[in-house]
């Protein structure tokens, strides 16, 4: 029995050996694994300013990897090591330097810090770029020593399409980049206010008018004129329609100004007669005078003889009256007693006096003829009212003393 177990003793203390043995050498394997893991190469990107250098090392001291690559720190230099624990590991060596900035609108100072990019100035001296914020360079551009750095606050304004607004953000940006911000595009014929290089302070506000053109046709109505002929066999100031008028049609074309979808004005570019007028013919006659009450001029004289030439002016005439002319304005195509448009040339008469359509020479005026009822009828001594081609000659003319000849 005592040999049983003898032997049973010393196969438990040889199987106890052994599984030492295994564990150390786990051990050693698992030691071996992490040294060589430890060791294994890592890669490091090195930036200084616009230099961007690749390594791959073993290093773990990120002060001694950027000086064993040709990198040294100044005294007031920063090495940014906070990236460098991860899977893309980066060094950012940040240099002291001297940069000018400045809010939009106020005063610019020196800064003097340890700064690589736009956004390690911003970070150093508290500015967080908020929503609109603009800030030139941008933020992620490399600044060297000397450099301006401005920041615009964002602001707010108005922008107006076509009658609808919205409020935007303005950076004291100019018109045209707001516009291409939100989305914008002006068409062939579109106004801005105000002009695109502008710079919108803050609380303006940006108009765009919305243009178009179209052509629209229309049907109008063409008068006919009243022709006169005189008639020797009716009594003076006696008027007979030998034919009555008929009004004519024309198709005009007018190019229509649209504004924010409203029509606010249009231009003629065509005029077409379809039916062309009749006109009307009266007969006006010239037997016998004119009651001297009826006369509404200062003073009148006649020729005694059927015809009497005036030298001075080389015509001859039948009658003529002597004393004031006013002279008026009425916008073209406007219609006189007559039915003739209004024109230079078509004078304004007493009828029963100087019959529509006698051809006449008023002194300082010229040739004309009377087309129109005017100041004789009221009595005020005036014998005749002179077209003229606008105020302004109206008011040059004023009232002045001419002769009025009735042409033979």
């Amino acid at each position: 029995m005592d040999n049983k177990q003898n032997g049973t003793s010393r196969k438990s203390k040889k199987s106890k050996r052994i599984v030492v043995f295994v564990l150390a050498a786990l051990i050693a394997v698992a030691a071996l694994a992490v040294f060589a893991v430890a060791n294994i190469p890592k890669e490091v990107t090195i930036l200084d300013g616009s230099t961007s250098l690749k390594v791959t090392t073993n290093e773990k001291d990120p002060k001694k990897i950027i000086e064993d690559n040709g990198f040294t720190l100044g005294q007031y230099d920063v090495l940014d090591s906070s990236q460098f624990s991860k899977e893309n590991a980066v060094l950012v060596i940040k240099r002291e330097m001297s940069v000018i900035f400045s809010d939009a609108g106020k005063d610019a100072w020196r800064v003097t810090l340890p700064a690589r990019t736009v956004g390690d100035v911003l970070q150093y001296l508290g500015k967080q770029l908020e929503d609109g914020d603009v800030v030139e360079p941008a933020d992620f551009e490399i600044v060297k020593d000397g450099d301006r750095i401005t920041l615009f606050k964002a602001g707010n304004g108005t922008l107006v399409v076509g009658g609808k607004s919205v409020k935007i953000k303005t950076s004291n940006k100019t018109v045209a980049q707001l516009l291409k911000e939100n989305q914008v595009t002006l068409g062939k014929h579109d106004t801005v206010k105000p002009a695109l290089k502008t710079v919108l302070a803050n609380g303006g506000t940006i108009e765009v008018t919305r243009v178009t053109f179209k052509e629209q046709k229309e049907k109008q109505t063409v008068s006919f004129q009243v022709k006169t002929k005189k008639d020797a066999s009716l009594s003076k100031g006696t008027k007979k329609v030998v034919s009555e008028g008929k009004d004519g049609e024309a198709e005009v074309t007018y190019k229509v100004r649209y504004e924010n979808g409203k029509a606010v004005s249009k231009e003629l570019v065509d005029k077409t007669i379809v039916k062309a007028p009749v006109d009307q013919v009266v007969k006006v006659g010239t037997k016998g005078t004119a009651a001297k009450e009826k006369t509404p001029a200062k003073s009148k004289s006649k020729s005694k003889s059927k015809a009497k030439k005036n030298d001075d002016l080389d015509f001859e005439y039948t009658e003529k009256y002597e004393g004031e002319a006013s002279a008026y304005y009425e916008p073209p195509g406007s219609l006189t007693a007559s039915g003739m448009t209004v024109g230079v040339g078509r004078i304004g008469v007493n009828p029963s006096v100087i019959p529509y359509g006698t051809k006449l020479y008023v002194t300082g005026y010229g040739y004309c003829v009377a087309a129109d009822c005017g100041w004789g009828t009221t009595g005020m001594g005036r014998i005749a009212d002179l077209y003229m081609n606008s105020e302004e000659e109206c008011e040059a003319w004023g009232v002045r003393n001419v002769t009025i000849y009735v042409l033979a």
